[in-house]
């Protein structure tokens, strides 16, 4: 019950779910790679443009952080690069352009770093919002966020790749792939990791769970820095 009434862990369960469908079909690419750019070996080199900027990104998080003052402004910007980022992507798709493809899907990755570097402190700052609110700590069922939005998204996004390639007409032992196949790979690819970056951009910009405790705290005269105890609500 307190976990539903928490609007911020309503959203962060939203956005892993939406992380685990975007990468669902960021792994339906072996079929993107195999039937529609003719080369499946493109999906390993994908997969470092996606990797290295993750870790470049979170290299660097914990400084973007204190020069931003806060992980809302940095997790939302980093998003709207991923936005840009998945954007050109699907251009470049339709190009046929290979190299520009691997460039921003870096550009993409590079975004997405600052979400998974702090989303364990946003999910600290959403427990620290229940018990300004409701005066009860239940910081370990708060990270409960973390496993089920995996489990859900991840067995929604498996699911929903066989069911889009089945609809398609796709038949894995087939020499040769209908067009209405072909097409669907290409959504699954170029459009569908685009639309669930922009759903997740539009969460984050509600998520400014640091400002709402600020804001609780000078209610109830307690310092923004200082670390809340039963003192302090009662």
């Amino acid at each position: 019950k307190l976990l539903v009434k928490n609007k911020y862990y309503m959203m962060i369960c939203g956005t892993y779910i939406l992380q685990q469908l975007y990468g669902a079909m960021i792994g339906a690419g072996i079929y993107y790679m195999t039937w529609v750019l003719k080369n499946k070996n493109l999906f390993g080199q994908f997969a470092w443009a996606v990797n290295i900027p993750l870790i470049i990104a979170l290299i660097f998080t914990p400084t973007l952080v204190g020069k931003w003052k806060g992980m809302y402004k940095l997790n939302l910007r980093g998003y709207v690069l991923a936005v840009i980022g998945r954007a050109l992507v699907v251009v470049a798709g339709y190009m046929g352009s290979v190299p520009l493809m691997m460039a921003f899907t870096a550009l993409a990755a590079l975004g997405q770093g600052p979400w998974q570097g702090d989303m364990n402190a946003v999910i600290a700052s959403c427990s620290e919002y229940t018990y300004l609110t409701q005066g009860k700590r239940i910081d370990g069922t708060m990270y409960s966020c973390t496993s089920l939005g995996v489990k859900i998204g991840g067995g929604l996004g498996t699911a929903v790749v066989g069911w889009m390639l089945e609809f398609s007409g796709y038949v894995g032992t087939n020499a040769t792939q209908p067009q209405s196949a072909l097409d669907m790979m290409q959504f699954m690819y170029l459009w569908l990791p685009l639309i669930f970056d922009v759903l997740i951009m539009f969460v984050l910009s509600r998520m400014n769970v640091e400002d709402a405790n600020k804001k609780l705290k000078a209610e109830k005269g307690i310092a923004a820095d200082e670390v809340t105890d039963a003192s302090d609500i009662n």
